[in-house]
């Protein structure tokens, strides 16, 4: 944990503050909106038209897995911003261990019970026998590697919470480059 940074949001001036860590969480929402485009573009270049389709019916079970990632790491993040606030470092420490296990959990359920109800999901989503199986072939690989996206909320949120938002950035446009590879 950043001691020196966290020091900082209490003694800094705001508005220093608001460009500090507002400028990095823009650039890291607008590398974030450039996953789904670049997704998009490959696959519609790549398989067509009725690809990009089913693909387009997995957003709403995307946006529900981000939501729960979400909800842990900053959820945890407030805790932990609480927490360094108060120089209490050890509860710190544990908070931001618990919110790496929760969102480990939260991931793997999440995971799991999709891809357990996932054809019915994706038909109650509008997925006809066209679409279906692009759908659920572009939703297991993503659903595979949803614990790494719970974790990414998880630590992202933390990393702002601890007064490092150049490093949530970062890892925002290094996962949107890894997509791209």
């Amino acid at each position: 944990m950043g001691k020196s940074a966290t020091l900082s949001l209490g003694t800094d001036n705001i508005g220093k503050l608001l460009f500090n860590y507002a400028t990095p969480a823009i650039i890291a929402m607008a590398s974030s909106s450039l996953y789904h485009l670049i997704d998009s573009a490959f696959v519609g270049h790549g398989v067509g038209g009725a690809a990009i389709a089913g693909m387009a019916i997995t957003m709403p079970i995307m946006n529900i897995g981000s939501a729960f990632g979400a909800m842990v790491g900053l959820g945890g993040a407030t805790q932990l911003s609480v927490r360094l606030g108060q120089r209490d470092y050890e509860s710190a420490k544990l908070i931001l261990g618990n919110i790496v296990t929760l969102n480990i959990i939260v991931g793997t359920l999440f995971a799991g019970v999709s891809l357990l109800f996932l054809d019915p999901v994706l038909c109650f989503f509008g997925a006809s026998e066209a679409t279906l199986p692009f759908a659920r072939d572009y939703m297991v690989v993503i659903l595979l590697g949803n614990i790494i996206t719970h974790l990414y909320f998880g630590i992202n949120a933390a990393l702002r919470a601890a007064g490092h938002p150049r490093q949530a950035m970062t890892a925002t446009i290094i996962t949107v480059i890894g997509n791209i590879i």
